[in-house]
């Protein structure tokens, strides 16, 4: 005991046993909502391209360039930003991206030529791509261990938002106001959330006791954790333990001996599951032109993928949290797998309506988990750092994945033969998922992580 009737206890042990309060609810609807501006942020190109390319007097093809720029400057990002998150705090890079982001989105209300907004493009890009690594660290590790993969599916689900807002957008902002309203959204969103991250966004405390386990801030912190009313505490934490006592780096730590497999393998199932995203890009032309739906229902389908993959995003995190990473990982990448097979076998009936639900579900949900994975895998230390670059090697092998289009669209495949293709990484997901957490090290979910403080 430190003082009369105060606790002294371990960082790990006061955030396990913390109950869910008001603290855990204000980042995951901070943390949540930042992502849904970042995936309004990232695809509002794709919305408004036609009235971007008429206005500034080019084809709609030439726009390419600066997505092109976009998709560099992501790529870069995923490797570069989340280090420095690591290392100079996560809020205060979160509110660097995100005032990158408004900036960049303001600089396009006043470009009325391609060059300067492609250069804008590539900065959104660098700013915006590695937030969704950022902010499931800082929700998992708010969390205890109990809720974290909860919490963090339940972040990545905010980009499903972001589509909706999308959605919403084309619907009643882009013909009034043409491409400039949805970018002045693009302004508005991430400055309103700036004094938010800014005041109310703190550091992970697990990551301030592992950069210095002396820091004053950990009480501090700790004091805004705890719910009203609680006994108060003191919380310490230990220096890192150096077992082979050789120095260690970020790099070492992720892909150093003894821990290079597991990394690998990570980076295998997001490579995986961005393969199948960026190849899917072309489903909406294969359902117009292989399958022959017509227009309405191709937005039906859309609109089904997006609620039905939103759900298996919120979803998904409970399982896990409840029956683990190797069985939940595994049957949900290869039950969308089969979903994915189903749509080509039912094509063009009904069924396969149900077929694209089941699929969203189910893929939606295991691209959430590898946030999870990640996070799990990973010390705070370099936490943001290995979520962003097992992200960053998702970006680098889906480059050359729209490549399947036109292979697809020009070999005569059939719908069957179409899914089939589309549903072989999403099968490689689910087992290299079983692979990495059949590792001896590889994080585990006992009855004791579901017992509540």
């Amino acid at each position: 005991m430190s003082d009369k009737g105060t606790a002294t206890v371990d960082v790990e042990e006061f955030l396990d046993n913390l109950k869910f309060n008001r603290f855990h609810l204000t980042i995951l609807i901070m943390c949540t909502a930042l992502a849904a501006i970042d995936g309004y942020e990232l695809y509002v190109v794709g919305w408004v391209l036609p009235n971007l390319a008429e206005d500034f007097g080019v084809a709609r093809t030439d726009i390419t360039s600066a997505m092109i720029a976009q998709q560099i400057g992501m790529l870069l990002g995923a490797f570069v930003i989340p280090p420095l998150a690591d290392r100079l705090g996560r809020p205060r890079v979160l509110f660097l991206c995100y005032a990158g982001m408004t900036l960049s989105a303001f600089a396009i209300l006043h470009t009325t030529s391609l060059a300067p907004f492609t250069i804008c493009r590539f900065i959104a890009g660098l700013c915006g791509t590695a937030m969704i690594p950022i902010l499931v660290t800082l929700a998992s590790e708010a969390a205890p261990k109990r809720l974290r993969s909860t919490m963090s599916t339940i972040t990545v689900s905010g980009t499903m938002i972001g589509a909706l807002l999308g959605a919403g957008m084309q619907g009643f902002v882009l013909e009034p106001y043409g491409w400039q309203g949805a970018f002045w959204i693009a302004v508005v969103l991430p400055g309103v959330m700036l004094p938010l991250i800014w005041f109310f966004m703190p550091e992970s405390l697990r990551s301030i006791a592992a950069r210095n386990p002396q820091d004053p801030e950990i009480n501090r912190v700790a004091k805004r954790m705890q719910p009203r009313g609680a006994a108060p505490v003191v919380v310490t934490a230990q220096p890192r333990p150096n077992r082979d006592g050789k120095k260690h780096t970020m790099v070492s730590d992720i892909l150093g001996p003894g821990h290079r497999m597991k990394t690998l393998l990570m980076w295998a199932v997001a490579i995986s599951s961005f393969v199948f995203i960026t190849a899917g890009v072309w489903k909406t032309t294969i359902f117009k032109d292989v399958i022959g739906l017509d227009w309405q229902q191709v937005a039906t389908i859309n609109a089904t993928n997006t609620i039905a993959g939103f759900f298996g995003m919120i979803f998904i995190g409970v399982f896990i949290d409840r029956f683990g990473f190797k069985i939940v990982m595994t049957g949900t990448f290869l039950l969308a797998a089969v979903g994915a097979v189903m749509i080509g076998v039912l094509a063009p009936g009904i069924g396969m309506f149900v077929a694209v639900g089941a699929m969203a579900i189910f893929q939606h949900g295991g691209q959430a988990g590898i946030a999870a994975m990640a996070a799990a895998l990973y010390p705070p230390s370099h936490r943001a750092t290995g979520v962003g670059w097992a992200y960053g090697a998702g970006r680098v092998a889906s480059i050359f994945a729209p490549l399947f289009g036109n292979v697809v669209l020009n070999g005569n495949y059939g719908p069957i033969g179409i899914f089939a293709l589309l549903a072989v990484p999403l099968a490689s997901a689910g087992l290299f998922s079983f692979w990495l957490m059949s590792l001896r090290d590889a994080p585990k979910i006992t009855r004791a992580d579901l017992k509540h403080g």
